[in-house]
């Protein structure tokens, strides 16, 4: 691993585990809320103890160093607290997509070599139980540590585990252990198994959080699922990094998020579009107070950034670029940076990362040209198990070529262009998707954009694109969005067609990531 301390990393933490981190955070503020979510809420020494016993009973049950668990729950107490056992048992969590049917759930049994699942009888109305037998997940036995253990809604501890005695020492977790085995994906590929480390976790959320200036005492509010990265490997060890309370929803609900927000005078915002405009979308939005929201990280476009700072009115909010191999946050606006910053880049690397801009051949590009964004550091080395994953993704000296498109400034501010496999070459004229995508966005009967390459009859690259509306559309909202961009972009970046899509409709992949491909499938046979 070719992680370099610098000067400032990891000061805002000591642990370099992850279930070391709680416990220094209850030695430090015991009676200090660590979480608040709908299942209720544990103090920091609370939490702790938690952990504690049901790691004692874990290792009663069979459970060893290096086994991976799946944590099958929604977002809230029983999550933690179960990551954070099988992690001081020295096992590793693997999330698993509450979405995820059973082949789904199949190919991460088989992949991450799961050999228990701690899951509650019912998830989201579906019949979890039955879910994870069809993905071939074997019977329960007690005191086996392979099936399901089931924690339900209500209880302290799983009902089918009982404290252990001092005959189970707890081994916890080694800080070059991993802490997570995460399924992610682009647009086009299987969840790929991305092995993420404790140390390294720790070290780049010791840099995500004093990026966005939290202190100890800070409430980070979240809906985002845990099994995403943005959740687990992100806001969960900045919130133990530095002394956060995590105020945990299981779903962004519109005026109820808005209350609990409110009620609990949440300062930090970790939201992207869609959390973003569900919130703006409740019937009571400006009845509550979300004022104290003060910092937070928002998502990729122009458009969910502005909506952030202008809308939610989050004047200290930082616009990032990131990736789940490579621990969350890559780079990062900061708090007091003007607008114009926040909504045109991602901001500057972060002192646990380095970044450059490489060409087709490798050649690092100067100042403005816009290449491939490489990054080295807090990144992994390669996905678990088979190579061929990682083909053509890791260079030899550490370099994690991430498949992205960008240029830095003269500040070294990363503008981040789209992904490298999604460019658009009309008329032998290549075009980024992103900027035509944020022309729409400006025009305000579009809420999002999505644009694609199509190939037509004749063999020749079309450039199409689907819209969400804004509220009920207008019949010529296409001619008017033509007209809109023929006015501000050359003609070559004007769509050859513009579908209107409603929300409900925009694919997505087993991550829940938007899928450009399914989409382009979607719009190939329209293609002209």
């Amino acid at each position: 691993m070719s992680y370099i301390p610098t000067a400032g990393s990891g000061s805002a933490h000591t642990a370099t585990t992850l279930p070391e981190a709680v416990d220094r955070q209850a030695s430090l503020r015991p009676d200090d809320d660590a979480v608040v979510a709908a299942d209720g809420r544990l103090t920091w020494s609370q939490l702790a103890g938690r952990v504690s016993t049901l790691a004692s009973a874990l290792v009663a049950e069979g459970v060893r160093p290096g086994d991976r668990i799946g944590v099958l729950l929604p977002n809230g107490l029983r999550w933690i607290v179960s990551a954070l056992a099988v992690q001081h048992a020295g096992a590793t969590v693997v999330p698993i997509n509450t979405w995820y049917r059973s082949a789904e759930i199949a190919h991460v049994l088989d992949e991450a070599a799961i050999t228990l699942v701690v899951t509650e009888e019912s998830v989201f109305g579906r019949d979890t139980l039955t879910e994870l037998a069809a993905a071939g997940l074997p019977e329960r036995v007690p005191g086996a540590r392979t099936g399901a253990l089931v924690w339900n809604a209500g209880e302290a501890l799983p009902a089918t585990v009982r404290p252990a005695g001092p005959a189970h020492p707890v081994p916890g977790a080694r800080q070059d252990g991993l802490a997570y085995v995460l399924f992610t994906s682009g647009s086009t590929s299987r969840p790929k198994p991305v092995p993420l480390r404790h140390d390294l976790l720790l070290r780049n959320a010791a840099e995500i959080g004093a990026r966005q200036r939290l202190v100890a005492g800070d409430r980070l509010w979240i809906s985002a699922p845990f099994f995403f990265g943005y959740g687990c490997s992100n806001a969960l060890p900045v919130a133990f990094c530095h002394g956060v309370t995590l105020c945990v929803e299981e779903r962004p609900a519109g005026d109820t998020s808005l209350e609990f927000i409110d009620r609990e005078r949440c300062t930090v915002y970790y939201g992207f579009g869609p959390t973003t405009r569900n919130l703006l979308a409740a019937p009571g939005f400006g009845r509550h107070d979300i004022s104290s929201l003060r910092t937070g990280t928002t998502g990729f476009t122009h458009e969910d950034r502005r909506l952030v700072l202008e809308e939610l009115g989050i004047a200290g909010i930082c616009s990032v670029y990131g990736l789940t191999e490579a621990y969350g946050h890559s780079t990062m606006t900061e708090p007091d940076d003007p607008p114009e910053i926040v909504l045109g880049t991602a901001g500057r690397v972060l002192d646990t990362q380095e970044i450059r801009i490489t060409d087709d051949d490798g050649r690092i590009l100067p100042v403005g040209e816009t290449g491939e964004i490489e990054l080295r550091g807090c990144v992994i080395d390669g996905y678990l198990g088979d190579p061929v994953l990682g083909h053509d993704t890791f260079r030899d000296d550490g370099w994690l070529r991430t498949g992205d498109l960008g240029s830095l400034d003269h500040e070294q501010r990363l503008r981040v262009v789209g992904r490298k496999k999604e460019m658009v070459k009309v008329k032998g004229i290549n075009i980024a998707p992103i900027e035509v995508e944020e022309l729409l966005c400006s025009h305000p009967g579009v809420d999002q954009a999505f644009v694609v390459g199509i190939e037509d009859a004749q063999g020749s690259e079309q450039m199409v694109a689907a819209v969400v509306p804004r509220g009920v559309p207008s019949a010529d909202l296409p001619q008017q969005l033509d007209a809109h961009v023929r006015k501000r972009a050359a003609g070559y970046k004007v769509p050859s067609r513009i579908e209107i899509i409603a929300l409900a409709d925009v694919p997505l992949t087993d991550t829940g990531k938007f899928s450009k491909r399914l989409l382009r499938d979607r719009l190939a046979g329209g293609a002209r």
